[in-house]
């Protein structure tokens, strides 16, 4: 079973945001990084939590356990709801997404425990943030 680790920097609340997935098969590890756009944080974490089922996904991954420092994703994701409206389209998309793989679990954790993806996700970020300044 393929471990994926993402999350999501944002250059303010709202700002320009990035994103970080580490996935981890048997054979290889990958390294993928997202510019976002535009996002508040919980916006970010939900669009990052979407570029990681797609990069599973174009991986060929069939059974994955997702790790995420978001208590609100896996608690959306496992209940199958959202409390905001605003929400929803992000969790009907990763419920979507979710079809493509025969057996995916999301799983909260600490923070400590997802500082790869949260270091290339500042990294992105940072990068993201001086490609912008440069082009002003």
């Amino acid at each position: 079973m393929a471990k994926i680790y993402f999350d999501a920097a944002t250059g303010g609340n709202p700002g320009l945001s990035s994103c970080a997935v580490i996935i981890v098969t048997e054979e290889e590890r990958y390294i993928f990084e997202n510019d976002l756009g535009v996002l508040d944080n919980h916006s970010a974490e939900w669009a990052a939590f979407e570029f990681a089922l797609h990069c599973a996904i174009e991986l060929n991954i069939d059974n994955a356990l997702v790790f995420t420092d978001s208590k609100l994703i896996e608690d959306s994701v496992n209940r199958e709801q959202v409390k905001s409206d605003k929400f929803k389209p992000y969790l009907n998309k990763a419920l979507s997404l979710a079809n493509h793989f025969d057996l995916m679990f999301v799983k909260w954790v600490p923070r400590n425990q997802n500082k790869e993806a949260n270091h290339y996700a500042q990294q992105a970020l940072y990068n993201n943030t001086r490609q912008t300044k440069k082009r002003k």
